[in-house]
């Protein structure tokens, strides 16, 4: 019973390793892919946007609804603001709750890959690397190759779901 136990241990390692040439390296480029700057186009269940991330700033520009379409969303250190028509207004960090978690992951997950602080499972040729602060946890999901899929982020009861569109 033990060996049939080390067996398919040793088993589920090598598959997990193989399956995007080896964890560190699909990791390495998960967190490549959330070094700033960088630019992506997302999806959720309600609207687009194009997520662009520099040092310093965050900002999503909402393509979908037609209604929000052109909506700026900024968010730097000193707070967020929602920018329409030269319109400007602040707002307070919860109320961009959706579009904020995935900041949030993208600022904070390189730091927690250098830790090592995360789980990474691999199944059909998907991987999701996982790791949660303060009850909140964050998952992204890449291909086997380590290009993004989609991320999630359940926080106080809600999961805000992301696509990344290729």
């Amino acid at each position: 019973m033990k060996k049939t136990l080390l067996f398919l241990l040793a088993a589920l390692i090598l598959v997990s390793l193989a399956a995007c040439g080896g964890s560190k390296d699909c990791v390495q480029k998960v967190k490549e892919s959330f070094t700033a700057p960088f630019e992506y186009s997302v999806s959720t269940r309600g609207f687009a946007f194009e997520y662009a991330r520099t040092p310093d700033t965050a900002t999503m520009v909402l393509t979908s609804p037609d209604t929000l379409s052109g909506l700026k969303i900024t968010r730097t250190a000193s707070g967020i603001t929602a920018t329409y028509d030269d319109l400007v207004v602040t707002l307070p960090e919860n109320t961009a709750q959706k579009l904020i978690s995935l900041d949030d992951l993208a600022q904070k997950l390189p730091a927690f890959i250098d830790s090592g602080e995360y789980t990474l499972q691999s199944a059909d040729g998907r991987n999701e690397l996982t790791f949660t602060e303060n009850g909140v946890v964050y998952t992204v999901v890449c291909g086997a190759e380590g290009e993004l899929i989609s991320a999630f982020v359940k926080a106080n009861g809600k999961t805000y779901e992301f696509d990344f569109v290729q």
